[in-house]
């Protein structure tokens, strides 16, 4: 199984904003917060959307992450053991994005229930 490269782990734990680009005909890469927990990489749709880079991935579709100037495609799954390591993904959040004070409302909403369910794992391919 492939895995990230240090250097890329380390962009996008320092990257506010990760770019990903999935589905078929997409030219324009989709910023999106990631965090990276023990070297794995996951991501959450906040909104839901019908059809998002978060559709995308579970309907199968591959796609890239962009950091920095490097592109590695990936493809997504939801995490299986979710409920074991959900905690250290809210952390996670926590850690990088509430050096703003105004980004609490959305960390805090990535950790409800729902948006928990809608939390993507980037597979490098």
């Amino acid at each position: 199984m492939k895995k990230f490269s240090k250097s890329f782990l380390k962009c996008i734990s320092e990257t506010q904003i990760t770019s990903v680009r999935v589905g078929k005909g997409r030219d324009k890469f989709t910023g999106i917060w990631m965090v990276v927990v023990k070297d794995r990489v996951f991501g959450r749709s906040y909104y839901g959307a019908e059809k998002s880079w978060f559709t995308d991935l579970l309907n199968g579709d591959n796609g890239e992450i962009k950091c920095g100037k490097e592109i590695i495609p990936i493809k997504g799954v939801k995490p299986a053991d979710i409920d074991a390591i959900n905690k250290v993904i809210n952390k996670a959040y926590e850690n990088k994005y509430l050096i703003k004070a105004y980004n609490k409302k959305w960390t805090d909403g990535l950790a409800e229930p729902e948006r928990v369910a809608r939390t993507m794992e980037f597979i490098p391919v």
